[in-house]
């Protein structure tokens, strides 16, 4: 099955480069084009990409803004950011906020197909002269999710488990035969210990820390 692909940036003569270049691919499949963060927001209530190229410098609402509300909304939807920004802060701030890789704008076509064959594997990619930047950002994040590890109880990952599958708290209560009161507790300690503020945040965040919560 073909990668569905979102393409958003505001220059039109980089759109129609990469449309070209994606072509190649017979399992790759352009399916939308955005001009600007608004319009990607937009797209996304009637496209359902597999991937979107974004671009960071866009109007209304640039790229770090588009992919936190991306990666609230849709967390199941990968990104790569397109870009001519090289410094530290920039890039790890993209990967911090959701990005699941960072390419300058000049790449070639043998690393963007590269990137978009890692990141729809679960895995992350950049441009090579950032591999220190990614290498911090993975060590921040193991950081993060050894940290969690210790601070969320087996009954807890468990209710996340469950959360995520879709479940209500009403649900929850009766497969793990506690009342409603106590799972109403444990989420809410959930959110507390894990800083998150609402179940949409908590899946997004499951998903990427999927091998310690034990359903990879």
């Amino acid at each position: 099955m073909a990668v569905k692909i979102l393409i958003a940036d505001d220059h039109k003569v980089l759109i129609n480069g990469l449309k070209l270049i994606l072509a190649v691919r017979k399992d790759f499949s352009v399916i939308a084009i955005a001009n600007n963060g608004i319009e990607v927001i937009d797209l996304l209530h009637n496209e359902n990409p597999d991937l979107i190229l974004l671009d960071i410098n866009m109007p209304m609402l640039n790229g770090y803004q588009t992919i936190k509300i991306i990666k609230t909304d849709y967390p199941t939807i990968k990104v790569i950011v397109l870009s001519m920004l090289n410094d530290k802060r920039s890039v790890l701030n993209m990967l911090e906020a959701g990005a699941n890789g960072f390419l300058f704008k000049d790449t070639d076509d043998k690393h963007l197909f590269k990137a978009i064959d890692c990141v729809m594997d679960g895995k992350y990619y950049v441009s090579e002269s950032l591999n220190d930047i990614l290498e911090e950002f993975l060590n921040n994040l193991r950081h993060k999710k050894t940290k969690t590890k210790h601070t969320l109880s087996a009954r807890e990952m468990e209710i996340v488990n469950l959360i995520v599958e879709g479940n209500t708290n009403v649900q929850i209560a009766d497969i793990l035969f506690l009342s409603t009161r106590t799972v109403d507790t444990h989420r809410k300690n959930i959110f507390h210990k894990l800083d998150l503020n609402n179940t949409a945040s908590l899946v997004k965040y499951a998903i990427e820390n999927k091998m310690f919560l034990g359903y990879e």
